[in-house]
């Protein structure tokens, strides 16, 4: 278990972060992030602050508004205990994200979404009931969370479904009680630059999706850091800065064409598990201090399918192929035997992880 890592502070988590050439809100730039609502307007509703037409309820300025507006939340009333639907294409603003703050009180999902188009940013969200809610929960598209959101002590911190063309960004997902950020049969996302830490399960998790992008992201303490599961493909997980994760990265019954590419996966329990999923491509990776860097199990009658490894790096300088361990569960009198898959051209120096490219 995860637990069996010593607990990091957040000062020390910080630090690595900075050392490893993670982005962080200084360096992200959200600010400048444009959004894709296609519906604007110059109507801004105010929530807190001294104006005198103000609202005081950030639900009731979301019931006033029309699509392309926005509902500017100051941070001098917070916290503001309201469970919130957003059910317009919207921008919801807070003042600042430390200081305003959105607090469930255990009584459901905090912000829902059910419309396109909208865009959340600078909120401190917390405290959703246990069970199915989370901090955000949606089903949306084109829609956009991003500049610096702390998404904490949820049961989830971020559940999306049945969505595409999304954005999340620069986002503080941490301590919630059961994962960080969930997606299911959603495509043609992107999931960049946040921070996912201490969660108690998944810090990510990707259930029967395709094209999404997982990028430039910083996961430690999870479960798992990285959850790939259920006929996903077509996926690109590269740039991520993943440690002290009982699972770096942990692939269950995806095949086709993900690929792994430019990750730092160093200091967890197991760096990357493959089980019963094929034809993945692994490139250029990083594997340093993990207790076993890599493995995978597949079924006897996927013996021919396999992934593709190659150059990345095994804690040491290497010429030689590197041989990756498997099993290869059979119907046979021992149940299992030993299995192998190779990287050819392994590096002898670690591989540059681009999170400042670009």
């Amino acid at each position: 278990m995860k637990k069996q890592f010593q607990k990091l502070s957040k000062i020390t988590i910080l630090i690595i972060v900075i050392v490893f050439g993670m982005p962080i809100s200084s360096s992200l730039h959200i600010d400048s992030i444009k959004t894709d609502n296609p519906i604007t307007s110059d109507n801004t509703f105010y929530v807190g602050g001294s104006g005198s037409n103000n609202y005081t309820k950030i639900q009731e300025a979301i019931n006033d508004s029309s699509d392309g507006d926005t509902v500017f939340v100051f941070d001098d009333s917070s916290p503001y205990f309201e469970n919130i639907i957003i059910n317009k294409s919207i921008n919801l603003l807070g003042e600042k994200r430390h200081t305003t703050i959105i607090d469930g009180n255990q009584l459901g999902n905090v912000v829902e979404i059910n419309s396109n188009y909208v865009n959340i940013s600078k909120f401190t969200i917390r405290n959703c009931s246990s069970g199915y809610s989370a901090g955000i929960w949606g089903s949306t598209n084109y829609s956009t969370i991003s500049n610096n959101n702390i998404i904490s002590n949820n049961w989830s911190g971020l559940v999306i479904k049945n969505s595409h063309c999304n954005k999340i960004i620069g986002n503080i997902v941490d301590s919630n009680r059961w994962l960080g950020i969930y997606l299911g049969t959603c495509n043609y996302n992107i999931v960049s630059s946040n921070i996912i830490t201490s969660n108690f399960n998944e810090g990510f998790f990707l259930y029967n999706s395709h094209d999404n992008t997982i990028s430039r992201n910083f996961f430690s303490e999870n479960e798992n850091g990285i959850y790939i599961t259920k006929f996903c493909s077509d996926n690109l997980i590269s740039s991520n800065v993943l440690m002290f994760n009982e699972y770096g990265i942990h692939f269950i019954e995806s095949y086709g064409n993900n690929s792994i590419k430019n990750n730092s996966i160093r200091w967890n329990r197991y760096g990357l598990c493959l089980e019963y999923s094929y034809s993945n491509l692994i490139v250029n990776n990083n594997f340093i201090r993990n207790v076993l860097n890599a493995h995978f199990d597949r079924y006897y009658l996927d013996e021919n399918r396999t992934n593709y490894w190659n150059g990345n790096f095994w804690n040491r300088p290497r010429i030689l192929p590197k041989i990756i361990l498997g099993t290869l569960w059979t119907y046979g009198p021992f149940q299992w035997e030993f299995d192998l898959e190779i990287d050819r051209n392994p590096t002898f120096f670690p591989n540059r992880i681009g999170v400042r490219d670009g």
